[in-house]
């Protein structure tokens, strides 16, 4: 856009530009003095008044008087900013709270004396400290939402006076562009003129010995070069144009992709018919970085040409309309002027990728099975050896069944990874089977025999919406219910009051959704990407052999299905599983079968 303004546009562009731009950085350093002295009001008054709150406190917290603390806590209705406050007891207990009983965040907060801005709100934890003992804290939560409307007004206020300024600098620069741009639009209008009529013989006049006027003289010698140019032109024309149509017949017509771009910016100067064909794109004149071709490897191949001259077979992915590709290219860097291209070949090789690919994935998951199975299978049978060597020494018979007690777990454990394994096996080996299924009756059996480990005070609670007959793998689906409804037995949250597992199921004619919700412990941020994987635990009170979760992906997968979940951590997991209803397929095959 800049481009194609005329110089008299641009120059008043210019002015306004870098008038806009101080104005910027001004403005930028006012508000971050205003806005930093509202936080670091904010701070100091919510830490005075967590300080006040402590040594008020002593006296609730030291005999247990939660009304006087509730006393305390309500005369903090005079300021609005607070979201939340509550008195803490050493052993965790929340004696009183202010407004709600909020939640300490998971991050660290300085104990006393400092404040920490976090998520848009400030927080504040401070000892109850008598006689340099600390009998408690008081966790206060207060919100910034008035220092964002306070620095809303401000912005509003900078801005109504960088616009006057701007217009003001504006009218300034109409006026004093004319001293650059007049004897500029005269040269125009002569090459517009030369343009119109192709008369290279027209000069122009000289005024002034300054840049311009060495524009002028120039601009007169291009002309008469331009004369002699084009009679020299008009004799290699005719032989340009036959050797023009050679190579462009012997171009388009090759069976690889040939093309040639700009290094700098990827722009795509010339390509054959074959390379738009690999790219999966139209042809264009932009840039297919990020487009077809990604910052990184742009950037690579950049590097490369630059240092080597040439790149040889140099293998990328291309990503277009959805399309996954796998390309190699070779070619070699020519500089054309003041530009720096590169020339080169582009060859598809997808398919090779891809089955090099599988393969090494394939490796890398049989290494890991090995080492991670070898490990699993031999740490119960190392405890089971060390078990019977101690108890052999005792005498005592509790002492020994107490032994065997411990046997007996690292025996139950080896079984289940045994168990896993099998499953695991079977599940690549074995063809899906359609059948049809009571899921009524099926999640009822998971749960009776589940419940045999089931934590006290549980509470499962089924809801079963079911618009048709469902067709599908009966031993799969038991394989899926029983892991996740296991895992939300397992990974209760024992500090939660009233832990449930709620089991909802839609059925249609075309798929079997579940929904299997707890509130238990729920999975961390950094750990939800990675739960699926062979082997992995999510928690330290994970007893399992990690390979749960990730037969249950495998197996979804076996049935063209798809699972994910949603988690935060002390509020629960709930994971959704989507399958394909075989119901259709079921109903032909019988009719077929009549």
């Amino acid at each position: 856009m800049f481009k194609n303004l005329s110089i008299k546009g641009k120059l008043i562009l210019i002015i306004l530009t870098v008038t806009t731009f101080a104005l910027i950085l001004g403005f930028i350093a006012v508000f971050i003095t205003f806005r930093s002295g509202l936080y670091e009001d904010l701070s100091h008054s919510m830490l005075n008044t967590a300080k006040i709150v402590a040594d008020y406190s002593i006296t609730p917290v030291r005999f247990d008087d939660k009304e006087r603390a509730i006393d305390i806590l309500e005369k903090l209705n005079n300021e609005p900013q607070i979201e939340c406050v509550h008195i803490e007891k050493n052993n965790g207990e929340i004696l009183a709270f202010y407004n709600n009983e909020c939640a300490i965040p998971n991050v660290a907060i300085p104990n006393g004396g400092e404040a920490l801005f976090y998520d848009g709100y400030l927080h504040i934890v401070q000892p109850i400290v008598y006689k340099n003992n600390t009998l408690g804290r008081i966790y206060l939560k207060a919100s910034t939402e008035e220092i964002n409307n306070k620095s809303s007004r401000i912005i509003i206020n900078l801005l109504a006076i960088a616009l006057l300024i701007v217009i003001l600098a504006y009218l300034f620069a109409s006026r004093l562009q004319k001293l650059i741009s007049s004897p500029i639009m005269e040269l125009t209008q002569a090459t517009k003129q030369i343009t119109n009529d192709s008369n290279y013989s027209l000069r122009v006049t000289k005024k002034s010995n300054d840049e311009i006027g060495t524009l002028y003289d120039g601009f007169n010698v291009m002309l008469k070069q331009i004369e002699y140019q084009q009679a020299e032109e008009r004799k290699s024309k005719k032989a340009l144009q036959l050797s023009e149509e050679k190579y462009r017949n012997i171009y388009q017509n090759s069976i690889i992709g040939i093309f040639q771009c700009n290094i700098e910016n990827a722009e795509l100067i010339e390509a054959n018919d074959k390379t738009w064909e690999m790219l999966n794109v139209r042809p264009t004149k932009d840039s297919l970085v990020n487009k077809v071709i990604t910052v990184k490897d742009a950037l690579r191949i950049r590097r490369s040409v630059k240092d080597n001259g040439f790149i040889e077979n140099y293998e990328i992915t291309l990503d277009s309309n959805g399309v996954r590709t796998w390309v190699s290219i070779s070619g070699k860097y020519i500089s054309v002027g003041d530009k720096e291209i590169f020339e080169g070949v582009i060859k598809d090789i997808t398919e090779e990728k891809e089955s090099f690919l599988e393969l090494k994935r394939v490796n890398y998951e049989l290494d890991n099975f090995v080492y991670h199975t070898s490990h699993d299978l031999r740490s119960p049978l190392l405890s089971i050896l060390g078990l019977i060597s101690i108890s052999k020494n005792e005498k005592s018979i509790d002492a020994v069944l107490y032994y065997f007690e411990l046997i007996e777990k690292s025996v139950k454990r080896l079984d289940a990874l045994v168990i896993n394994l099998l499953t695991l096996s079977r599940n690549s080996r074995v063809d899906e089977k359609q059948q049809l299924i009571n899921i009524q009756e099926t999640i009822n059996e998971t749960i009776e025999i589940l419940n045999l480990n089931k934590p006290e005070k549980l509470e499962i609670y089924t809801d079963i919406k079911q618009h048709s007959k469902f067709y599908s793998d009966q031993t799969r689906l038991n394989i899926i219910l029983n892991n996740l409804i296991s895992n939300a037995y397992k990974y209760q949250n024992p500090s939660e009051d009233k832990p449930f597992v709620r089991i909802e199921v839609d059925i249609t004619e075309k798929e079997f959704n579940l929904s299997i919700q707890d509130n238990g412990l729920g999975i961390s941020q950094e750990s939800q990407a990675k739960v699926f994987e062979m082997f992995y635990r999510a928690t330290d009170q994970a007893h399992g052999s990690g390979l749960g979760l990730y037969i249950v992906k495998n197996v979804i997968e076996k049935l063209d299905g798809s699972i994910r979940f949603t988690s935060a951590i002390r509020k629960g997991t709930t994971f959704h599983v989507k399958l394909p209803n075989h119901v259709e397929e079921a109903i032909l095959a019988e009719e077929e079968a009549k």
